[in-house]
Parts: C-alpha cells; sequence; structure tokens
C-alpha cells in the first residue's frame, strides 16, 4: 500500500539526494536520487569482482552483510521503478551515470594532459 505523508520538509539538499523529514516519522529520513543509486551499483559491482578475484576469509562477515545491504536497496529501488511505471528507469540511470563518470574521468585526463 502507498503511504502518503501530508508534510514532508528537506533538511539537507545534497547533490545526490536529500535528507528529510517526514511528519509523523521518528526520526529524519534519506532520500537518494536514481543517479546514486546507479552509482551504487556499479560500486557494488566493482567490489563483487575483486571479492571473485580475492574472497575474503570469514574474518570479513561486516564487508559481506555490507554487500547485501547495498544490493537489496538497489534491487528494491528496481523492483519499485518497474511496479510504478517510473520514467527514470534504473537501467537510464545507470547509463546516464556511467556516461556521467566517463565524463569526468575523460575531464581528468585532458587536464593531466594540459597541465
Amino acid at each position: 500500500m502507498l503511504k502518503q505523508f501530508e508534510e514532508l520538509a528537506v533538511l539537507e539538499q545534497g547533490d545526490d539526494g536529500a535528507i528529510v523529514s517526514i511528519s509523523g516519522q521518528g526520526g529524519p529520513s534519506v532520500i537518494l536520487e536514481p543517479n546514486y543509486i546507479a552509482h551504487l551499483d556499479r560500486v557494488l559491482s566493482g567490489v563483487l569482482a575483486e571479492i571473485d578475484v580475492n574472497p575474503i576469509s570469514s574474518t570479513h562477515p561486516s564487508l559481506k552483510l555490507l554487500c547485501a545491504e547495498i544490493r537489496t536497496l538497489v534491487s528494491t529501488y528496481e523492483d519499485t521503478c518497474n511496479k510504478y511505471g517510473n520514467p527514470e528507469s534504473p537501467s537510464a540511470a545507470r547509463t546516464i551515470a556511467s556516461a556521467l563518470d566517463e565524463l569526468d574521468e575523460l575531464r581528468k585526463r585532458f587536464d593531466a594532459i594540459i597541465s
């Protein structure tokens, strides 16, 4: 069931989301932009690829738990986008975020060449 709240106040606004206060909730909530969710998904994929190459031992359960929690966050976001027909699909957000990351990397290389 979709919950509707009458009052939402932005406490802190950032480039990748916001910290908000929702009337009736116990504390602040976090809203993440689609591009940031896509970024988390790419970071998670990189970490999982590194773990495949160098498996972590059982002495790192916190890292495994962190990866599982991020995967849950990304999956829940994707499922919600699919369920409610969000025009900003996860794959589109990943594509845009990847393109922005590539542009940033090219800018850094270009700056290094010029310097």
